[in-house]
């Protein structure tokens, strides 16, 4: 059984869950509400109530970390959410945020990651969680697929007048769809991208997503304010 304590934090998160859901029936005017229910995938969320679900029954001592993470990380993508554009480093701590968890979830030796950045972040603006999904998606899609074997790749580079972004993940040794060849993929989360680049930057934007042999490539480049 869940102590009191636990029981009731993890039934708050849920409750944050679904009135952000809600909330975005009562706002038509917000494009990005609109697609909220895409870009915070539930997957990630109920994974995480049931990893909850696990420590609180060991009555771990990682448990209350485990939930001030998750609840951290809900309540900046709920605020974003709201946003036609935030920062990119406000993007980019949010990615580290949601990384962070993943470490945790899976274990920090469970797979490989590079992660760099280069160029000058400040005074850059994006459509909200747009960066956030598509690594969420390389996670659902990759790395929790492939049985501790994984790795994923994230470069992010700003220039003076475009922010490019390339992500690369494992899909070799990884679960596979009916055909044997091509990894579970909705396209919900690419397509919901777009959606907010088309709103945010017109035709000002590429975003390329596709199997290359045994490893799943995006590619995203993006001009440096709105259109």
């Amino acid at each position: 059984m869940y102590r009191d304590g636990t029981k009731t934090e993890i039934k708050m998160i849920f409750d944050q869950y679904l009135i952000s859901r809600n909330y975005q029936h009562q706002n038509d005017e917000s494009r990005n509400l609109e697609l909220f229910k895409n870009l915070l995938q539930p997957h990630f969320l109920f994974n995480s109530l049931n990893n909850l679900y696990a420590l609180s029954l060991r009555q771990s001592d990682q448990t209350p970390g485990a939930i001030a993470g998750l609840s951290n990380l809900l309540e900046k993508v709920v605020t974003y959410s709201r946003k036609d554009l935030i920062s990119l480093g406000e993007e980019l701590a949010l990615v580290e945020d949601y990384i962070a968890l993943e470490r945790f979830w899976l274990g920090e030796h469970s797979f490989l990651m590079d992660f760099q950045v280069k160029g000058d972040i400040t005074n850059v603006s994006i459509p909200p969680l747009a960066i956030y999904t598509l690594i969420e998606n390389a996670f659902k899609h990759g790395i929790r697929k492939c049985h501790e074997k994984g790795w994923i790749t994230i470069h992010l580079v700003v220039k003076k007048d475009k922010v490019l972004l390339k992500i690369r993940n494992s899909i070799e040794n990884c679960e596979y769809s009916a055909d044997g060849v091509t990894p579970v993929h909705t396209g919900l989360g690419i397509e919901a991208v777009r959606k907010l680049l088309d709103g945010s930057f017109r035709k000002s934007y590429y975003l390329e997503a596709r199997p290359i042999g045994n490893v799943y490539a995006v590619d995203l480049i993006i001009g440096r304010t709105a259109a």
